[in-house]
């Protein structure tokens, strides 16, 4: 039980920490600034969305197992609704933005994906 709140802890830290990073980059244009900004944040981003299901799943009232469907199939819902967020928001440039989005898209699955591998070895060792 005491694994299940440090993931807790872990999820709650690098959250904030991530939104943190996101606010002052915004603020300082470190997405114009540096090319591979948006990628790191995709990724990291990406990354967080597996710890979440994980750390949802540890949740004593819900029955679901962190599974490679659930991990894909919240990435999709995610991902695709921060796109659309960027869209809207005209955060998007009209030359770049299909390799954008399809680059944003599997970084962010990258991230996600990666977390659940490694967290389902450790699950399945402990």
């Amino acid at each position: 039980i005491l694994m299940h709140h440090k993931k807790t802890i872990l999820f709650l830290i690098l959250s904030t920490t991530f939104a943190a990073t996101h606010y002052f980059a915004v603020l300082a244009y470190l997405y114009w600034y540096y090319w591979w900004f948006d990628i790191f944040m995709h990724f990291w981003g990406g990354a967080l969305i597996g710890l979440g299901v994980y750390t949802f799943c540890t949740f004593s009232r819900i029955h679901l197992r962190p599974s490679l469907g659930l991990v894909l199939f919240t990435l999709a819902i995610v991902t695709s609704s921060w796109e659309v967020f960027e869209w809207s928001a005209g955060l998007w440039d009209q030359e770049s933005y299909l390799v954008d989005t399809v680059q944003d898209v599997i970084v962010g699955f990258s991230g996600g994906l990666l977390t659940h591998i490694v967290l389902s070895k450790r699950t399945i060792r402990s």
